[in-house]
């Protein structure tokens, strides 16, 4: 039998895009476990559409994250580049550009943190990007140029503790969470080695009380 090579009609096509769309918009506000049937609703079309392109939320999540999800292993391949020059540069630079990626509502924390054992593409770029996270990280210590009490573990707490930063103060100060990475950073710094500038300013007083009053009430997920 001749397999049928022809393209998916304009209307097939057409939705599967918007149903990617909706979801993208869906995972960003609310995280990877939003629910599913209001993203058909955003796309303008049925549930029954929805799990003819996308059976499980695995599929849907393959279909949006495996983009952003090469990103991230892009960078980490270029910061590798870097760090056979300069170790702490090439792993500084992975910490900041993924705190960026974090800002833009991409959502790298649940990136990295999603159980992705039905979704073995995603599964994959995970593991090679921890992978390569693991190396700038022992490459920069091994250097000299990360405190020899650190542990890989606490750049998983590092970088969550930055997705909170941008979740909390994102709308009031979008740039404050570039001085929290600067500190983050310079808390694992190996003692004696040179600080650099805090590249934003402090939050003003009002800006604090601002968004911890906002914290109280209901919200999506921050965009900054």
């Amino acid at each position: 039998m001749t397999e049928d090579l022809r393209p998916p009609r304009r209307d097939v096509a057409r939705n599967r895009q918007a149903l990617v769309d909706a979801a993208r918009t869906a995972f960003g506000d609310h995280g990877l476990q939003a629910p599913l049937e209001p993203i058909a609703v955003a796309a303008g079309l049925g549930n029954a559409t929805l799990y003819r392109h996308f059976p499980t939320r695995a599929a849907l999540w393959e279909a949006v994250l495996t983009e952003p999800l090469q990103e991230v292993l892009d960078l980490v391949e270029r910061c590798r580049a870097v760090s056979a020059d300069d170790p702490w540069t090439g792993f500084a630079t992975f910490v900041r550009e993924t705190a960026e990626i974090e800002a833009r509502n991409t959502g790298f924390s649940d990136l990295m943190t999603t159980d992705y054992k039905d979704a073995p593409t995603l599964l994959d770029l995970r593991i090679r990007v921890q992978d390569g996270v693991d190396a700038l990280f022992h490459a920069a210590r091994d250097a000299g140029a990360i405190r020899p009490d650190a542990e890989l573990a606490d750049v998983a707490m590092v970088q969550l503790s930055i997705a909170g930063t941008i979740g909390t103060f994102g709308r009031v100060a979008p740039d404050s969470f570039r001085r929290w990475v600067d500190l983050a950073l310079d808390a694992l710094r190996a003692p004696g080695t040179p600080r650099e500038p805090l590249r934003a300013r402090p939050l003003r007083g009002d800006q604090v009380r601002r968004a911890l009053a906002g914290r109280q009430q209901p919200s999506t997920r921050q965009k900054a």
